[in-house]
């Protein structure tokens, strides 16, 4: 087993606000959605939605007393499910989306997409950054 290391807040990635939801990908959306809702307590099922802007059907589901879940699933998402892969990123709510990228790409991430608006979130910018523990996306505040 490695030792514990301490870093120094200099290397430390900032993550830039709260963590809003984790996202999932799926070869079928309902089916998915059925199961996550038989087997934890939802409070909130956004329905699917279809974001033309990122080709993906989505659907928000809200653990009770636990962070969010969104099921993607369309283009966007083959080529991870393809390699078995079904975590997608997690998703940081921001105040100032603009100024939470720049301090992560000055942390070493790579903007990949966005900001643009997202039909699922009520038309309130996303931005998709990819970071040495995945994609982040990145949520601007309502």
């Amino acid at each position: 087993m490695s030792p514990s290391v301490v870093l120094g807040e200099e290397t430390q990635l900032s993550l830039p606000g709260k963590l809003h939801h984790v996202g999932i990908a799926c070869r079928d959306l309902l089916a998915t959605r059925d199961w996550v809702r038989a087997t934890f307590p939802v409070s909130f099922d956004s329905g699917v939605i279809h974001d033309p802007v990122q080709d993906a059907d989505l659907c928000l589901l809200h653990v009770s007393n636990q962070m969010a879940i969104e099921l993607v699933s369309g283009p966007v998402v083959q080529g991870m499910l393809r390699r078995r892969t079904s975590y997608y990123h997690l998703c940081y709510e921001v105040d100032d989306i603009s100024t939470s990228i720049a301090a992560l790409e000055a942390d070493g991430c790579r903007l990949i997409s966005g900001p643009v608006p997202a039909i699922l979130f009520g038309g309130r910018p996303v931005a998709f950054l990819l970071s040495p523990i995945g994609l982040l996306e990145l949520l601007g505040a309502e």
